[in-house]
């Protein structure tokens, strides 16, 4: 199992690293809003095209953070559940949106008796679930001919060059957030496609690619990496030196913008009718 930014992990210490998020990032909600990309429009293309994503469709999102997915979920006119473990997320979910029911709870854990959902979707958040367990779960609750999607926005395409983690990880000595060696969880096509047909029932199970790159600047940047786990878990003074350390490069070295090579995989499958 991994996560966003390339923390590999299992049993008991996964565990520890997992109940830490559920509170780490929801604690500067906004900050990481202000650190998080959006995701591309492809994905919401296929949540619309493949997945039946309109107007009063039943939508439940798992670990939605700030909201970023729940905008464009009710501005497609959907019902959506938010479940969301950490809290300081949930009250500002709460607050930000009016008339979002949120359930303030990990999903393994919620009370979904009602559910009843006509597709499931979790950007940036599956990594942190019991993969069999929440995979059971949604089988059990999307109606037959539902949808399940998933997927995450890799910050460094691992198949395409990267100058400004090149250079910065020359200078610091390790790579910050370990997005191009450390991704396999979410690049394992083969293993996902698996687990969504074995643990899921789903079927019609399709792994998507979307490569893409935006123009950053040095503060940008910054924003965006301080978001991962793998800076926010150093020590002060280290994750500062860090940040500060991408920030001068692309200002000093890349004439002030870093045109960041992004990598968002998407996996898709439906509850046969």
């Amino acid at each position: 199992m991994g996560t966003d930014d390339g923390i590999d992990g299992g049993g008991a210490g996964f565990a520890a690293l997992r109940d830490q998020a559920r509170v780490v990032y929801g604690a500067a909600a906004g900050d990481y809003q202000l650190g998080r990309l959006e995701y591309p429009d492809a994905v919401y293309e296929t949540l619309r095209e493949r997945c039946g994503l309109g107007p009063g469709k039943h939508v439940l999102e798992i670990g939605p953070g700030t909201g970023q997915v729940t905008r464009h979920l009710l501005g497609a006119g959907a019902r959506v559940v938010a479940v969301e473990p950490d809290p300081g997320f949930a009250a500002y979910l709460a607050e930000a949106f009016v008339g979002l029911r949120v359930a303030p709870s990990a999903f393994e854990d919620a009370d979904l008796a009602d559910a009843g959902s006509d597709l499931v979707v979790a950007g940036t958040s599956f990594h942190w679930l019991d993969q069999s367990r929440a995979l059971e779960i949604i089988g059990r609750i999307l109606r037959p001919g539902g949808w399940f999607a998933m997927w995450w926005t890799i910050f460094s395409d691992p198949t395409r060059p990267d100058p400004v983690i090149t250079a910065a990880t020359e200078l610091l000595g390790f790579e910050p957030g370990n997005q191009r060696g450390g991704t396999s969880f979410q690049l394992d096509e083969r293993a996902r496609i698996h687990d969504l047909e074995s643990h899921g029932g789903l079927v019609d199970v399709h792994a998507q690619r979307i490569q893409w790159n935006l123009p950053m600047n040095a503060a940008r940047t910054r924003a965006l990496f301080a978001t991962q786990m793998s800076i926010r878990r150093l020590p002060p003074p280290e994750s500062a030196h860090t940040l500060d350390t991408i920030a001068r490069l692309i200002d000093d070295r890349f004439e002030g913008t870093d045109d960041r090579p992004l990598l968002t995989v998407l996996y898709s499958g439906r509850k046969p009718n």
